[in-house]
Order: C-alpha cells, then sequence, then structure tokens
C-alpha cells in the first residue's frame, strides 16, 4: 500500500518529534496540514508532531500550522502538569492507608518522551496488589462522581475522579486467554505490597 504524501509527512514529524532528529519535507508536494493534524489529533501525537514542527530544516511550514500546533501542544502541557499534580496527590493519599500502587501506561510511560508533557494525557492507570486493590477501592470510591461496573476477573474498577479518571488494576489479566493469564500471573515477579515504585 502506498502511502500519500499528508501520510508520509506525517510519519516523518512523528519519527522527528520523537526522537528529536532532523525531518526534511521538501519530498512531499502539495502537503494538507490540515489532514496531517486530524492524522496526529486521530493517533494521539499532536505533541509529537508540533516537537517534529521544530526539526523541519528544508522547507517552513505555514506560519499559521506551526502556530496551531504550538498552541496544542501548550494545551497538552497544562492538562499534564494539572494530571501529574492529581496523580501525586492520589498517590499520597492511597499512601497515607499504606497502600503502594505502580504507575501504568500513559503517565508513566510519558517519562519515556524527549517531552512529557507533549504527550497526549489519558487516564490514570495504577497496579495494586489484591490487598491493596481491595482497600484502595474502598478509600476511592466514596470520592467518585461516577463509578464504572467492575470487572471481577479482571480485578478492574474505573473511577472518575476530580474529572480524572483512574483506573485500578489488581491483576495484570489480559482477559485474551486463561493460557496467556496464566504465564503472566506467574512471571510477576513484583511484591507489590512493598513496592515504592510510582
Amino acid at each position: 500500500m502506498q502511502l500519500s504524501n499528508n501520510q508520509q509527512t506525517f510519519l516523518s514529524l512523528v519519527r522527528a518529534g520523537l526522537w528529536e532528529k532532523e525531518a526534511r519535507l521538501s519530498r512531499f508536494v502539495n502537503i494538507d496540514y490540515n489532514e496531517v493534524y486530524r492524522l496526529a489529533e486521530e493517533q494521539s501525537v499532536v505533541g509529537l508532531v508540533a516537537a517534529g514542527l521544530e526539526h523541519v530544516n528544508d522547507v517552513k511550514p505555514p506560519k499559521d500550522v506551526v502556530l496551531h500546533f504550538a498552541g496544542q501542544a501548550l494545551q497538552l502541557e497544562q492538562r499534564n502538569t494539572a494530571m501529574n499534580g492529581f496523580v501525586a496527590k492520589l498517590i499520597e493519599r492511597l499512601r497515607i492507608i499504606d497502600v503502594y500502587a505502580i504507575l501504568l501506561k500513559g503517565q508513566g510511560i510519558a517519562q519515556c518522551y524527549e517531552r512529557p508533557l507533549w504527550r497526549s494525557a489519558g487516564d490514570v492507570d495504577l497496579l495494586l496488589s489484591e490487598n491493596n486493590y481491595q482497600k484502595s477501592k474502598d478509600v476511592l470510591t466514596p470520592l467518585a462522581t461516577s463509578v464504572e461496573p467492575e470487572s471481577i476477573y479482571g480485578k478492574h474498577l474505573g473511577l472518575t475522579i476530580d474529572s480524572w479518571v483512574v483506573e485500578l488494576h489488581g491483576t495484570q489479566h489480559t482477559e485474551l486467554s486463561s493460557r496467556i493469564d496464566r504465564v503472566i500471573v506467574s512471571g510477576q515477579f513484583l511484591d507489590l505490597e512493598k513496592s515504592v515504585i510510582t
């Protein structure tokens, strides 16, 4: 399948933003930056594309495009800063009751990005031991404005607290197959009761 100029431009900008390296866009003709933005938004990588635009070294993208991406990146920074503050308070609240959790996925992985605050923010995912999962449910459910139905097998509960979605994970079960779940569970070597990684 042949990628369009807009798709190739998008991928070049993502690579440039992800690895902070040069991007050359002169080989692509008739770039539709609205389509590039649509792709970036669809894939939740507006911040990466904004960072990539800073590394274009052969052609100047239109100023209005650069300003639009910069404005979106600024909004991402503000949202991530607010979310990081919420996560810190949430972890502190849990530690008071002697609950330790590992921050999974989004906000945890964002720290691996060159610019963590430019990653699209999602929800807060916490991995807890079975005991800590139950204690967290008991403490956080009364604070929630909404609570999703709990997955008993997956030990998963989604809560909305202060406009943030918090997902409690009491296991790493995939719910794809029991065989996969047995391998994952047998491979879990962390003692989450004593883990202080957050």
